[in-house]
C-alpha cells in the first residue's frame, strides 16, 4: 500500500499538469497497478483496508477526472467515466482466478499443499522464550 500511495504522489508531483489525462491512465495502468496487484491472490482483505484501497485509487482519478471532493460525483461514476475497473474488482478477479488454478493442479503439489495447511498441535502458552 505504501509503494502504491508513493507512485500515486510522484505522479501527481511530477507530471500531473504537464501531460494528457490518456497518457496518466496508461501510466497508471502499465506501472501503478501491476506493482500494487502483485502477490494480492494471496491477501487477507479486511472492509478497512478495502476502503483504504479504494481512497487511494480515487485520490489519482478524482483529480485526473476533473472533480473535487465538493463536486459530490461517487467513485462509480468517476471510474466509468474514465473507463477503469476499479482495483478491487481486479483483486477479486485475480483471487478468483488463483482459486481456479489451485483447483485445476494436482493434489501433490506444493501451493496446493502450503494453502491448505493448518498447523497442528498446541503452542506454548505466555510469551515465547
Amino acid at each position: 500500500m505504501a509503494k502504491f500511495l508513493q507512485l500515486i504522489g510522484t505522479i501527481k508531483r511530477t507530471i500531473f499538469k504537464k501531460v494528457r489525462k490518456e497518457t496518466i491512465l496508461k501510466i497508471y495502468n502499465k506501472l501503478v497497478l501491476p506493482t500494487f496487484l502483485y502477490g494480492s491472490e494471496n491477501w487477507t482483505i479486511t472492509a478497512l483496508k478495502r476502503r483504504r484501497i479504494e481512497a487511494a485509487e480515487i485520490m489519482l482519478l478524482r483529480p485526473l477526472a476533473g472533480y473535487t471532493l465538493y463536486d459530490h460525483k461517487i467513485n462509480d461514476y468517476i471510474s466509468r467515466e474514465l473507463r477503469i475497473t476499479g482495483i478491487l474488482d481486479q483483486i477479486d478477479e485475480y483471487r478468483r482466478n488463483w482459486l481456479l488454478h489451485l483447483q485445476r493442479i494436482p493434489q501433490n503439489r506444493i501451493p496446493l499443499k502450503s494453502y491448505h495447511y493448518t498447523p497442528q498441535g498446541r503452542g506454548t502458552i505466555g510469551r515465547p522464550k
